[in-house]
């Protein structure tokens, strides 16, 4: 050790110098080099701001924290110049001089520092710090992104003898999964702590990188940098899509969760999938198909339309100019998003087709009224049923169950199975039966006229379920009857069934409906009925149970403090009767003394007479 000093201190000022001036990191000596004026730092508190182009203030020098590994050279003593690791408390152990502090310092300011450190031992020190290995960085991410969270990135090493690489905001929200479509994107705020001063908060517009593509955006993260995306006051849905296909957006390719309810067909939560939909109104077929990649398009998206297609499509009493998206942000509010599906219809306006997010719930209104005329546009669209199914019964002349288009009318369903039996079927009235969203069924009586349009009275518009019921003539009725009893006679049973059917007339009709669409099997929905009652009983009983459980525990606890007082009243009591004995102990040691003391005095000894 005294020989590296002593050959330190032999060396002349200007050998220094000369040497010094071929060293490559020429920056730790400032009277040397000549350094550009450093720009103040900001204000206070106040955030970094964005010129027209969007350019970010230039970031602050790297400061040194603990965990990081430094290199430290000083010329001429090589026996120091080594590695060295940056202890938990933010210091250096260094020959000669000790411990030194470089926490929160840059590596200008920790050569400065250690340099001073060096000047009594070392004849004009020349010290150059770098950075080998950085610290793990800890950084928060909250707001609107998928998984926000506290995460720890270990900073790579760009090849062998390359730089250190740290990450930046877009590389941090891909790690936390993406930003949300409820996002603001033209706010996202990076909030750094700086040694000595307040917070600093740096906003970047992650927009202006999406329309102009400026990478200065994309801020580098430093150790202790918390991320916050905050939620946007207005959703602007042609942005939304703008954005899906970016790598920091959530990932649209996943399955999400929502609730359609209202005028859909089959209202109930449904998981929305990132791939084709045929859909029909019995049942739900999903292709799964791969996600195809067509000019960096993303097919298959998540929107409202697809969602609708999904629970069956829409009713034809829908509303679909005040269609609602119930969205719960950060923070536990709830956005509500207005939708105009019509105004996607007629002026092909794409932003009313908003992507869905997970927990959306979709809310299709009743409309007050229903205008007949746009009826048959909204039947043809994809976020309607591709088919409802109808049955027309009696005498047509194909009568049974049919698939027709969502809009089609009483008149074209009786076409569609044939028109009447023109020999048997009474053709100025006919029966439809509808079945309610609450259970019932409505029986409605339907003049027939071919002449009329499109209207509620004599020609509406048919609803999935429906029955459409075609009765016989008079004159059909009267032959049917006169040929049943002319027939021989072939059992007592046949006799009583076919006189049964002559007087029941529509009653078997109705129960034939009710076989084929209020499922037919009565007992067992009295079975299931009695089935949830037994399960809500139970219930009720495991919570009686709870509810005396735990009744019993706390009169046990309150026994066990009834017990605890007892046993402080005790313990006092017998302190009570301890200081008594203590007070008629002292009381018999005097009374002991007093007695000594009157033994011990001498007897008056009584003189003798003469």
């Amino acid at each position: 050790m005294k020989h590296t000093v002593k050959t330190a201190t032999n060396l002349s000022l200007s050998a220094l110098l000369v040497l010094s001036s071929s060293l490559p990191c020429t920056a730790q000596l400032p009277a040397i080099r000549n350094r550009a004026p450093v720009p103040p730092p900001p204000p206070p508190g106040s955030s970094l701001p964005l010129g027209n182009s969007g350019a970010l203030t230039q970031e602050a020098a790297y400061t040194l924290g603990s965990g990081d590994r430094i290199a430290l050279d000083i010329f001429g003593v090589p026996e120091f110049s080594k590695e060295y690791q940056v202890l938990v408390d933010g210091t250096l152990n260094l020959p000669i001089i000790g411990s030194v502090s470089i926490q929160g310092l840059t590596l200008q300011q920790a050569a400065n520092v250690i340099t001073k450190r060096y000047e009594p031992f070392i004849n004009v020190p020349v010290v150059t710090v770098t950075l080998m290995l950085a610290r793990p960085l800890n950084i928060g991410i909250a707001g609107e992104v998928t998984r926000p969270g506290s995460y720890k990135i270990n900073p790579a090493r760009e090849g062998s003898g390359g730089g250190v690489k740290f990450p930046t905001l877009m590389e941090m929200l891909q790690l936390a999964q993406g930003v949300t479509s409820a996002g603001d994107m033209r706010n996202v705020q990076i909030r750094r702590s700086r040694r000595g001063g307040p917070e600093q908060v740096i906003t970047v517009n992650l927009q202006n990188f999406l329309d102009t593509g400026n990478l200065r955006q994309d801020v580098t993260i430093r150790d202790g940098d918390t991320i916050f995306v905050p939620t946007a006051s207005s959703l602007n849905t042609q942005e939304v899509r703008q954005r899906a296909s970016a790598n920091f957006s959530a990932d649209i390719t996943k399955p999400i969760g929502v609730v359609i309810v209202g005028e859909v067909n089959r209202p109930g939560p449904y998981t929305v999938f990132a791939s084709d939909v045929r859909s029909t109104n019995q049942q739900t077929e999903l292709s799964f198909v791969s996600i195809d990649q067509q000019q960096g398009a993303v097919v298959g998206l998540p929107t409202i339309t697809r969602a609708l297609k999904i629970a069956g499509g829409i009713t034809t009493e829908a509303d679909i100019r005040r269609v609602q998206i119930r969205r719960q942000v950060r923070g536990g509010n709830e956005q509500t998003i207005m939708v105009n599906l019509w105004d996607l219809l007629q002026k092909g306006d794409s932003t009313q087709d908003i992507l869905l997010q997970e927990g959306d719930s979709v809310i299709i209104p009743t409309a007050s009224t229903v205008d007949l005329t746009e009826v048959s546009q909204i039947g043809s669209t994809s976020f309607s049923p591709n088919a409802i199914s109808i049955n027309v019964v009696g005498e047509v002349i194909r009568p049974g169950a049919l698939l027709v288009k969502p809009s089609t009318s009483l008149h074209q369903a009786l076409l569609t199975a044939g028109s009447f039996n023109q020999l048997r079927a009474k053709k100025d009235k006919v029966e439809l039966l509808r079945l309610n969203s609450n259970g019932t069924v409505t029986r409605r009586t339907i003049d027939v006229d071919f002449a009329q349009g499109l209207n509620p009275d004599n020609n509406p518009v048919l609803r999935n379920n429906d029955v459409i019921l075609v009765a016989r003539s008079g004159y059909t009725r009267v032959g049917d009857n006169i040929n049943s009893f002319l027939q021989p006679v072939i059992g007592v049973a046949t006799g009583i069934n076919a006189v049964s059917g002559v007087f029941t007339g529509f009653q078997t009709t109705i129960n034939a409906f009710q076989n084929l669409f209020l499922g037919g099997d009565f007992e067992r929905r009295n079975q299931l009925r009695q089935i949830r009652e037994q399960r809500q009983d139970r219930q009720e009983q495991r919570e009686d149970r709870q509810l005396e459980r735990q009744i019993q525990r706390e009169d046990r606890q309150r026994q066990a403090e009834d017990r605890l007082l007892q046993l402080e009243d005790r313990r006092l009591q017998l302190e009570d009767r301890q200081r008594q004995i203590n007070v008629e102990n002292q009381q018999l040691q005097l009374q002991q003394q007093q007695l000594q003391l009157q033994q011990m005095q001498p007897q008056q000894i009584q003189p003798m007479n003469p």
